[in-house]
């Protein structure tokens, strides 16, 4: 056989850095999800946590990036206010094959990470915690043919304000609301991400076992982290996950477009800030800070 051909099978079957951060297509609005920017007071830490579950670090801009299928983590030198239990983003998430056996091997490499009961379902959920103590919901799907997929996002609001958050990210960026069990609205036709709101005056949330590990440990029942919580929770602006953040096809536009139904944006559109995308920032009404970019999917 052509040893040409030969190589070139084995080069379509090798998975590229493309395909490993591949975006989803996006919605009629042009929107996809595409990043989570962390705050990190170590980046090597950060970063050899983030590869121990399956990310490949690159740079964009100078910047560190970790790339997962999906999703682009930013990682910010600096110190962060707090971790994300507590905020309006109470943590992020994962699906993988099996939870259980990703729990422990990312423990077996040096990664935080527990197979723990849940308080809120009743089964056994896996989890994994930044050293900045960003907290990563890890679920099983046994369907999944990669290692890890389907970033997800958990907005933390005050019970009542559940469906208008839904509702807002509909209007803002495209998506239905869809009616489901127990007549939960959920979020669909928004690419890229499984966004989910919980119940921040739920009292199971206010536990150790709810609050999960931090800095590697249980908190006491009496912990700061636990005593101090508020309603409604803190924005994200400055704590280790810091804000979330959407692709979006011709931004210029779109951020117009927004501008004219009232949106204040924190930071206008720009296509020079960045060197390799434009972007833009603004804040959702409950506090979670979002960046708008055009170009980081050529990554």
């Amino acid at each position: 056989m052509n040893k040409l051909v030969i190589v070139l099978g084995m080069l379509s079957l090798w998975p590229s850095s493309a395909a490993l951060a591949q975006l989803e297509v996006p919605n009629e609005a042009g929107v996809r999800f595409a990043q989570w920017g962390t705050i990190v007071t170590d980046v090597d830490a950060t970063k050899r946590f983030w590869t121990i579950l399956g990310g490949q670090a690159i740079k964009i801009d100078g910047m560190d990036v970790i790339k997962f299928p999906g999703v682009y983590i930013f990682l910010k030198k600096g110190h962060p206010t707090g971790g994300s239990f507590g905020s309006a983003v109470n943590h992020l998430g994962f699906f993988v094959p099996d939870d259980k056996a990703a729990v422990e091997k990312w423990n077996a490499q040096g990664a935080t990470a527990e197979y723990a009961h849940s308080v809120f379902v009743s089964s056994s959920l896996g989890w994994a915690y930044t050293p900045d103590n960003v907290k990563v919901e890890i679920n099983a799907d046994k369907n999944l043919t990669i290692p890890i997929a389907n970033p997800h996002v958990h907005i933390w609001v005050v019970d009542s304000a559940r469906p208008d958050v839904s509702a807002w990210y509909a209007k803002m960026f495209g998506g239905k609301l869809v009616r489901g069990k127990e007549g939960v609205l959920r979020l669909e036709g928004l690419p890229g991400v499984r966004l989910y709101t919980a119940n921040a005056q739920d009292p199971r949330g206010f536990t150790p076992r709810s609050v999960g590990l931090i800095n590697g440990k249980l908190p006491a029942e009496e912990s700061p982290i636990i005593k101090n919580l508020v309603n409604p929770p803190t924005p994200t602006k400055g704590r280790s996950l810091d804000h979330i953040g959407f692709e979006v096809r011709n931004l210029e536009a779109f951020c117009k477009k927004l501008e004219a139904n009232g949106m204040k944006f924190d930071s206008p559109y720009s296509k020079t800030r960045h060197h390799s995308f434009a972007n833009a920032e603004l804040t959702d009404p409950w506090g979670v800070s979002i960046e708008l970019t055009e170009g980081l999917g050529r990554f």
